[in-house]
């Protein structure tokens, strides 16, 4: 703790020295690595460029115990002219820590020329071991048992322009699917048995969504201002293979507020309300805490699936401040909100608050992706997420 609190420091004063300098120009990391010479002819040649990469190698834990390799690459690029067209990106992101731990994650989002049509997918596959505490929204801490499976994700939506405007809407298929499932590191009855879920050793969502969007976002790895509005409607059905037959909702939202014009300094806002509509729905994929089935990062400072029930409401708000004038330092402070129902209902009667501070870095100024490490805690649990571009 001691160490990250100084390493957030250093960083501030490095960017508030760098905010006295006149020059104004816009640093990123390969900059510093081509000196100011170079910065001109380098410039020339990645402007020249269709598409913007940025890649982050880094070690993390892994539920369950252990180290992953995390590398993570993002590819920016406009599919039309840039005046009219928003950025596109594809993340691809593999980890393993060598032994019985890996995974592949792929995410695109490409914008057509002139935003006629979003494609919008979630690609994944791993062996994926995750803690649980059972169902709602004040579970003890000395109820967490261990789930290990092996989990195969495709989500893939297509979203079509209305009027030309910021609203889209469209059809998407759906589908998580849980294998190898075993649960351990409990006393008594585990959490699948008190489901139910215990005969399963694999189960199946699979279903098609309806989808109405409003996007006013001009690069979604780090907006600078505008709003994101998605209704997802999903359903799940026995005739495309689901284990069970049910319907859900998901609601989010997020605002970006400028409060320069100058500099990157913003209030960004999120919210989100996840529910099970009816139908019997495996216990993987009921609402969670880091489950939230759209683009971003959400429940830093909370576990994996620390809390989960059939319908949970989440909100925060995160300050972001450019320290240093010409970009290539930053700061973030977030607090979250989160409650998952006393299970079958829709009770919120219990609140958790999370929390945290993080550093920027600029990885590549054509494409504004940073360097986000955050750290963020809440009541027994802290931990470090890593992403290229902004959590959400």
């Amino acid at each position: 703790m001691r160490s990250w609190l100084l390493f957030v420091l250093v960083f501030w004063l490095l960017g508030n020295s760098q905010a006295q300098q006149k020059d104004s120009i816009q640093v990123d990391i390969i900059d510093l690595l081509f000196g100011k010479k170079k910065q001109e002819k380098v410039d020339q040649i990645r402007a020249e460029r269709k598409v913007y990469f940025s890649i982050l190698p880094a070690a993390v834990s892994v539920p369950g115990g252990g180290r992953a390799v995390i590398t993570s690459i993002n590819a920016a690029f406009y599919t039309g002219n840039a005046e009219e067209t928003n950025l596109s990106n594809i993340y691809l992101i593999p980890y393993t820590n060598l032994g019985d731990r890996y995974g592949l994650y792929i995410r695109p989002n490409i914008w057509f020329p002139k935003n006629t049509i979003n494609f919008i997918g979630d690609y994944r596959i791993a062996h994926f071991p995750q803690y649980t505490w059972g169902l709602g929204g004040d579970t003890p801490e000395w109820e967490r048992s261990l789930v290990d499976s092996d989990y195969l994700r495709f989500y893939q939506n297509a979203l079509f322009q209305i009027n030309k405007g910021y609203w889209y809407v469209g059809p998407g298929y759906a589908l998580d699917y849980h294998y190898n499932i075993s649960e351990s590191e409990y006393t008594g009855e585990g959490h699948l048995d008190r489901y139910e879920d215990t005969h399963n050793s694999s189960t199946t969502s699979s279903g098609v969504t309806a989808n109405l969007v409003y996007d006013a976002r001009k690069n979604a790895i780090n907006p600078p201002n505008g709003s994101y509005i998605i209704i997802s409607w999903r359903w799940n059905d026995t005739k495309l293979g689901s284990t069970y037959t049910n319907n859900s909702l998901f609601i989010d939202g997020r605002k970006y507020i400028p409060l320069s014009n100058t500099r990157m300094n913003l209030i960004a806002l999120r919210s989100y309300y996840w529910t099970i509509l009816n139908g019997e729905t495996p216990y993987l994929d009921l609402p969670a805490t880091n489950w939230a089935p759209v683009s971003g990062i959400s429940s830093r400072g909370f576990e994996i699936g620390r809390y989960r029930s059939n319908a949970m409401v989440y909100a925060e708000a995160e300050h972001r401040y450019q320290v240093s004038r010409n970009g290539l330092w930053g700061l973030v402070g977030f607090v979250n909100l989160a409650s998952a129902s006393e299970f079958d209902t829709q009770h919120f009667r219990h609140w958790q608050l999370a929390g945290g501070v993080g550093l920027r870095t600029k990885l590549n100024k054509f494409s504004n992706a940073n360097i986000a490490i955050d750290f963020g805690f809440s009541q027994n649990y802290w931990g470090i997420w890593l992403n290229i571009g902004e959590m959400f």
